[in-house]
């Protein structure tokens, strides 16, 4: 019967096609039964050659010139017969008396030491395998089609070297076997950071920074986890943070001068990222809130934008100097409550189309001042005094005070939960992340960060999830 199973010898001796070889290492992921063949024949290998260059080399002065071992794989099946009596009866005291000898370094090649690039933005732990090179993004789905050779895999796993095997098919995109490997390896810094890497290969990236944490917990300045770090907090979002991972990369005394200058220019990628992207979306807002202002905005078209009409429409209330000015904006407010969902928005517009204008005029006048990065001095403690909480909120956030004064973060905390409006609770949750982070609790500040972002996308677009960062 021709079944997968039949075809192991052919696999182990290089016989089969690229692609029958490919379809079977498939199998030998989910064939208990050839897996264990697999093994068995790659160590009776081992010890059948080691035998036959023992019985080889007597007598021999140049017995022991790596350049003078004759290759197995050509004259194996003529010896097998021989050999394997041999090596099954020596089997035991080869075993040991290789333990003992000095440890044979591998191929380079295991590890595609002769590549002049890499594929791979994530960092692997072993040394062998985190040799720099230029990074050049992959094209398709596999890393390499460079074969594994699998006579160095059976000596790795003899020394239990479980990363080093994990890596080799980490690079040639195999995250199955990575993955399998990696369960086996010894609890450690590099093992949290590598399977961390197979998590990222699969844009889990919240199961990456929990993975993460764990290695910088064990080493704090553990360069590969630091490095990982950065790549899955720009996955998330979360850019400042993976900026800041990068920049501490870079820090790091010791390390390749190639390492160094690409965390350092992922860095300011990130900045750059950051700074254009809030540039972009403050230009989108102010657009929108001058044409409320003005009284040009198409209602409908501008509700497409679901996020930006709402900052804007905030924007616009709090800017308004007349009960008048803030009635015009109830259509807005009535067409994003019907995306969205509730009357929140029409509740706010029709509170403050209510509010003194004797008093709220002058304060939204010196408030849109502020917006436009012209404050007076002592706004903020005048919006305080006069409980004009929408205009307090505001400015709470367009200057950060609320991250440094404890008492200003629980009046933003309480207007957020007595607004009922969602994205003021995620503004007001970003705001006590800033606090935390400022107190120097980084990772309780990554949390409520990562939580926030969580919340807002579950939204589905209806806010500016970006602003959370």
């Amino acid at each position: 019967m021709n079944t997968p199973c039949t075809k192991l010898h052919l696999f182990v001796d290089g016989e089969l096609s690229a692609t029958e070889a490919d379809a079977f290492r498939h199998h030998l992921t989910r064939c208990a039964e050839c897996e264990v063949g697999l093994r068995d024949l790659l160590q009776l290998e081992l010890l059948a050659s080691r035998a036959l260059a023992g019985a080889g080399s007597e007598g021999s002065d140049e017995a022991d010139s790596p350049a003078k071992v004759t290759p197995l794989r050509p004259w194996l099946h003529r010896a097998y017969r021989a050999a394997v009596p041999v090596a099954l009866a020596a089997g035991l005291a080869a075993v040991g008396v290789y333990r003992l000898q000095a440890q044979p370094e591998m191929p380079a090649e295991v590890w595609l030491a002769s590549a002049d690039s890499r594929m791979m933005d994530s960092r692997l732990s072993h040394p062998k395998a985190d040799r720099f090179r230029p990074y050049i993004p992959m094209r398709g789905t596999t890393l390499s089609t460079e074969a594994l050779p699998l006579r160095p895999l059976a000596e790795l796993e003899e020394r239990q070297d479980f990363r080093g095997i994990a890596a080799a098919y980490a690079l040639r995109g195999d995250w199955q076997q990575a993955e399998a490997f990696l369960a086996r390896a010894a609890p450690s810094a590099d093992k949290d950071n590598d399977r961390a890497v197979v998590a990222l290969s699969r844009q889990r990236w919240e199961e990456a920074l929990e993975l993460l944490g764990g290695a910088l917990r064990q080493e704090p300045k553990h360069p590969q986890a630091l490095w990982n770090r950065g790549l899955a907090l720009r996955g998330r979002g979360l850019l400042k943070q993976a900026e800041e991972s990068f920049r501490e990369v870079a820090a790091l005394p010791g390390q390749d001068e190639g390492w160094k200058e690409e965390a350092e220019a992922r860095a300011n990628e990130l900045r750059e990222l950051r700074e254009s992207e809030g540039a972009r979306w403050q230009k989108q807002v102010k657009e929108a809130w001058g044409q409320l202002a003005n009284g040009t905005a198409d209602v409908k078209q501008l509700a497409q934008q679901p996020a930006v009409a709402r900052a804007a429409l905030y924007e616009a209330v709090r800017t308004a100097t007349t009960p008048a000015a803030v009635k015009a904006l109830a259509p807005l407010a009535k067409e994003l409550d019907r995306v969205g969902g509730g009357a929140v928005l029409q509740d706010y517009v029709r509170d403050m189309e209510a509010r003194d204008f004797n008093a709220r005029g002058p304060l939204a006048s010196e408030y849109a001042k502020l917006v436009e990065g012209k404050p007076t001095p002592g706004l903020v403690e005048a919006l305080r005094r006069s409980k004009e909480w929408d205009l307090y909120f505001g400015a709470l956030v367009h200057t950060g005070e609320a991250s440094k004064d404890a008492e200003a973060l629980k009046a933003l905390q309480r207007f957020a939960h007595g607004s009922r409006d969602p994205w003021l609770n995620l503004l007001a949750e970003r705001e006590r992340a800033r606090s935390e982070e400022l107190a120097g609790r980084a990772s309780s500040a990554e949390q409520l960060l990562l939580a926030t972002l969580r919340t807002c996308e579950a939204y589905d677009k209806l806010f500016h999830c970006a602003e959370i960062n």
